[in-house]
């Protein structure tokens, strides 16, 4: 990729974020898509991992907060752990947007119980167990990395109570008020800078990757668009000439038998120069639906061999299928009754004349010899006066 079009499409991806790192609605259900397992394994793996070191520090209150021990390790033992644990198995079970709203929940309880064992406690030493709180952020903003939106209201709230409690807390020695309120909020910052970095980052990645597949799968459409066209018979819809040479090179390695019918509109020269060429396109298109209509219903395939005539192959054995379908054909067409007022052989409505040929897969030389075959069978049956089939 050219340095310019780098630019582009970051600049492109820039774009399509809020200043929440929102992502707009369909690249979010892709990613959950493509990475919400990944994203649950992570999480669940960090949930335990929070959850061993965080009751850890029941060994810190024995020292820190020896007035109200008993109460920390029951408040970390029997609210926080089976809240935890509560997230651990709803986190797969639930859709993405409560699975990040329980995470915020969570790290609420993980930030905002120890400042309130924090205010409570008489010990002189419980100040100190702020140190704990910046491990709680980086928990949830690196570790967790919850999505920016909530990290920002969960910083924020877990700063503004800090500063509450450091303020508020009546037997905290007033030096510490002003170091405390500065460790606070430079920590938390740092936090929730880190988080809004990975997050950006994971943000303008995806959109960028988002972006760039939906140009490939556009690309790859027009592709399949274009070869489709080149492919398809332009008056009538139908495939080509060039589609049929693709089919007859694939189906001998993919049936047993095969059956091709070669089919040509009876008079149709009289048609076009007595009714014009308006009508005689009408007419090719009417009858080309109709063999393509015959050919689905039998498994078949339909093609514009080219002018009025048209091949249409089957995967069936000649001698069961070949006499059935080319006059099955034959009838299909004359049932149409398209008038043909320029007919000289007492008729008056379209017909057309059939040949066909088949083989086995075992005596198939080359399935391009079935069309010479059916070629010929076709002129035999246009010999012996017209609507009606012949076998090569």
């Amino acid at each position: 990729m050219e340095a310019g079009d780098s630019m582009r499409t970051d600049t492109d991806a820039r774009g399509r974020l809020d200043w929440l790192l929102r992502m707009p609605p369909e690249i979010e259900r892709a990613f959950e898509r493509d990475f919400g397992s990944a994203r649950i394994r992570h999480l669940r793996h960090a949930i335990i991992v929070g959850l061993i070191v965080y009751n850890i520090y029941n060994l810190t209150s024995l020292y820190l907060m020896a007035d109200i021990q008993p109460f920390t390790v029951a408040m970390r033992l029997f609210v926080l752990v089976p809240g935890s644990l509560a997230i651990f198995y709803l986190v797969p079970r639930v859709p993405p947007a409560l699975r990040e709203v329980l995470l915020l929940a969570g790290m609420f309880v993980a930030s905002l119980l120890p400042l309130y064992l924090l205010y409570v406690s008489a010990s002189p030493y419980a100040s100190y167990t702020l140190g704990e709180l910046p491990l709680v952020l980086l928990f949830g903003n690196m570790l967790l990395v919850l999505r920016f939106r909530f990290a920002l209201l969960f910083t924020g709230v877990t700063c503004l109570a800090a500063l509450w409690v450091i303020h508020h807390k009546a037997d905290l020695d007033p030096n510490l008020v002003f170091p405390l309120t500065v460790q606070v909020i430079t920590g938390l910052f740092f936090t929730l800078y880190g988080n809004w970095h990975f997050e950006r980052q994971r943000c303008l990645s995806y959109v960028a990757q988002y972006d760039a597949q939906n140009r490939a799968d556009r690309a790859e459409r027009l592709g399949d668009e274009l070869r489709d066209l080149t492919r398809t018979d332009a008056l009538t819809g139908i495939p080509n000439r060039r589609h049929l040479d693709e089919v007859l090179t694939a189906w001998p390695g993919q049936h047993d038998d095969l059956l091709l019918l070669m089919v040509d509109v009876d008079h149709f020269k009289a048609y076009n120069d007595r009714l014009g060429h308006v009508a005689g396109d009408e007419a090719l298109r009417r009858i080309a639906a109709t063999l393509t209509t015959f050919a689905a219903r039998h498994d078949g395939f339909a093609a514009r061999y080219g002018g009025e005539e048209f091949t249409l192959l089957f995967a069936a054995d000649m001698k069961t299928g070949g006499a059935f379908l080319a006059d099955r054909l034959v009838r299909s067409v004359r049932e149409l009754a398209i008038p043909h007022p320029a007919r000289l052989d007492g008729l008056s409505t379209i017909t057309v004349s059939v040949g066909y040929a088949g083989a086995a897969q075992g005596d198939m030389r080359d399935a391009r010899d079935l069309v010479t075959r059916a070629d010929l069978a076709l002129y035999e049956a246009k010999s012996a006066g017209r609507n009606r089939s012949k076998a090569g």
